[in-house]
């Protein structure tokens, strides 16, 4: 009985459920595995670098070391603009916790707008690096990391300096950006040859925890590869003369009320800039060095200054001698046009030099009628107008010279008294050497060589000399050049005692943007020049002033002349230039 309840009781087999869940789990544990092996392929064969990289970039850190810029210094190793490290702060946005707090602290410090800068810290995770301050003191940096904000770090940066002061040279030695890369001038000219190669760092931090800062592992992995810092620059110019002329030319400009004015100083002999600025007053009132070099990018119809080409070039063509006369009168009508002269002078007849000293646009326009229109467009182009020189200066103007088949039948004479054509008061400059070299067109430059990191020097050569007119016709120019600076002449004001001058005065009308001379005013706009070169018995300097828009009655002998005497004054007690022997003796 006991046996028969026991059989009654006994629960039904369970083996078939059992097997299942076995089978179950035996499922699960090899697709578990089967997954786990997958990953670890993944991990090891198939996609290595990635989780490799990852893991490096926990541990390594990379910084790049800023190359030193070259420097531009003058030709007497006087520094123009230098590179000098600076401190600048950057931020790893994913490590920032309070990126509105970060940047409120930060620009307290070292300023910056407070919205910009929480953006860049508020980036999404793939950002590892954004600026906060770039190139501050060093007081200002070691403030901003006391803070000891997460994720704010320092680095050093090459900032761009002109020791000289900030408008010397301006205009010729240009600007870069904060990045250094030049963007105007010398800087964006000579760019390549100025900027070094970066180097880099390469070190292996700990992962920071607990708020402790990261720290290098002693024998962790370490590279550095050095900067390598760029060629220098040895210019022409001479900075105290630069600065003297900058002076003076801001005084012009100022007492003369007028918009701009732009004067350079070369050696004659080998085209060497010694000074080249310009001077522009500002809608503001303020008058300073422009960042325009104008020398170099302004045309202008040069009026008088240019008629010495025209008498250099009947003097080589044996048309006229220094004695050649024509009859003046007050108006000479030539086609549809009238030529006259600005001041009546008592003679009615002139020579060649009362024509020169006079600065008589009808006694030029009868000279040069003498020339076929071919032969004196050939002479234009020789002197180099219409042509850019070897400067190479970025915005350099060719300038503007009509080919000869679009010349009409007033072009000559126009053309022989400073209309008709546009030039550079660089080109003009240029054409006057001519003159001073003995008839050689001498090409201008502004850098002397340039200054490896080494110290070797690679000096950049000139252009050979080209003729241009013969030696005794230069002289003959430049004995009648001298007659317009002596007394009587229209630039007696730019004469240095002691010292014979060879110039000539300008006073020109400026074309208007809507065509002719006029403004929408009915008012005339003015250029006043003075270029010559000193001593005229054995030139070593050149100069050429031009005053744009002086106010007043205003003329080249009034206003350029003397500025041109108080510069060549300066220049020759500076370069300790002594009275050459009269042109009389040469």
């Amino acid at each position: 009985m006991t046996g028969a309840m026991i059989n009654l009781v006994r629960l039904p087999s369970r083996n078939g459920f059992s097997g299942q869940r076995l089978g179950f789990i035996a499922f699960v544990m090899i697709f578990v595995g089967a997954v786990m092996i997958w990953r670890l392929v993944t991990l090891q064969v198939l996609e290595p670098e990635q989780y490799v990289e990852h893991g490096e970039n926990q541990r390594i850190r990379t910084a790049e070391l800023a190359a030193e810029r070259g420097a531009i210094v003058d030709r007497n190793g006087v520094e123009l603009a230098v590179s000098s490290p600076r401190p600048s702060i950057w931020a790893d946005p994913r490590l920032v916790v309070d990126a509105p707090g970060t940047a409120q602290q930060i620009a307290a410090v070292a300023g910056g707008d407070v919205d910009q800068l929480t953006r860049r810290l508020s980036a999404d995770g793939e950002v590892k690096f954004a600026w906060m301050a770039r190139q501050l003191d060093d007081e200002t940096a070691a403030k901003v990391l006391a803070l000891e904000l997460p994720g704010i770090y320092s680095i050093e940066e090459q900032a761009r300096l002109t020791p000289s002061g900030g408008n010397v040279a301006r205009g010729i030695l240009g600007r870069t950006d904060i990045d250094g890369i030049g963007l105007s001038g010398l800087e964006a000219q000579y760019d390549q040859t100025l900027t070094g190669e970066s180097g880099r760092m390469v070190v292996e931090r700990g992962l920071a925890s607990g708020g402790a800062r990261a720290v290098t592992i002693p024998d962790g992995k370490y590279e550095l590869v050095s900067p390598e810092a760029g060629d220098s620059l040895v210019l022409t110019l001479d900075r105290t003369v630069q600065f003297e002329v900058e002076k003076l030319l801001e005084k012009t400009v100022a007492e003369s009320g007028a918009k701009s004015g732009t004067v350079i100083v070369s050696r004659t002999a080998t085209g060497e800039i010694l000074a080249m600025s310009t001077v522009a007053h500002g809608d503001d009132g303020i008058i300073q060095v422009s960042g325009e070099n104008k020398a170099v990018t302004w045309i202008v119809e040069p009026g008088s200054i240019s008629k010495p080409i025209a008498i250099g070039a009947l003097l080589e063509e044996e048309l006229i001698t220094a004695e050649t006369t024509v009859e003046i009168t007050d108006k000479l009508d030539v086609y549809d046009v009238q030529f006259a002269d600005s001041v009546r002078s008592e003679q009615t007849v002139m020579n060649t030099g009362d024509v020169l000293r006079n600065s008589s646009n009808v006694g030029v326009a009868l000279l040069v009628d003498r020339i076929e229109d071919d032969q004196f467009h050939d002479y234009l182009v020789d002197f180099g107008l219409g042509s850019p020189t070897a400067l190479d200066f970025p915005g350099e103007s060719s300038g503007i010279l009509h080919p000869r088949d679009e010349w009409s039948g007033v072009s000559k004479p126009f053309a022989a008294i400073g209309y008709g054509y546009a030039a550079t008061p660089l080109q003009m400059l240029r054409a006057y050497n001519v003159f001073a070299n003995d008839g050689l067109l001498v090409e201008p430059h502004v850098v002397m060589g340039v200054r490896s990191a080494d110290g070797d020097f690679e000096i950049a050569s000139p252009r050979e000399g080209r003729r241009v007119v013969s030696p005794e016709t230069a002289r003959e120019v430049t004995s009648l050049l001298a007659g317009v600076v002596q007394e009587g002449g229209t630039g007696e004001l730019a004469s240095v005692p002691g010292y014979q001058i060879a110039g000539k005065t300008g006073t020109a009308r400026i074309a208007q943007p809507g065509g002719g001379y006029l403004d929408e005013e009915g008012n005339v706009h003015l250029l006043t020049s003075f270029a010559g070169y000193l001593p005229a018995g054995n030139p070593e300097l050149s100069i050429i002033v031009m005053i744009e828009e002086p106010e007043g009655d205003a003329s080249g002998g009034r206003i350029a002349a003397p500025l041109f005497g108080e510069i060549s004054n300066f220049a020759l007690a500076h370069f300790r230039i002594p009275p050459a022997a009269a042109l009389a003796d040469r």
